[in-house]
């Protein structure tokens, strides 16, 4: 085995040094700090019981979703996807309605 011009494996990379390893960074996340539209009020939404009136409300006028999937919206948002998504409404619509799918609900 052959390491460049020097017999010595030692010497290839000079007087004591070694590779050099580049310092590691700091994480900086590349996303936005402000929050996605009606952050908020999903945030807010999922401390309410799903069969609360202020919960079928949510469901009716911020979602867009009639009441009868007010459970698959509520399995939607435990499932807590809506925090990462830039998009939490549409994330959480179409949770509801594979949850709704999944439990043989209409839709």
């Amino acid at each position: 085995m052959r390491f460049g011009k020097s017999k010595d494996p030692r010497k290839q990379f000079g007087a004591g040094r070694g590779p050099t390893v580049a310092p590691s960074k700091d994480y900086a996340p590349a996303r936005n700090v402000r929050k996605p539209p009606f952050h908020a009020e999903i945030e807010a939404a999922s401390n309410l019981a799903a069969d609360s009136p202020e919960f079928l409300t949510f469901v009716v006028d911020v979602v867009g979703m009639p009441e009868n999937m007010a459970a698959s919206v509520a399995a939607a948002i435990r499932q807590q996807k809506w925090k990462i998504s830039p998009n939490p409404l549409a994330l959480i619509r179409t949770a509801a309605h594979q949850e709704a799918r999944r439990n043989l609900l209409p839709t």
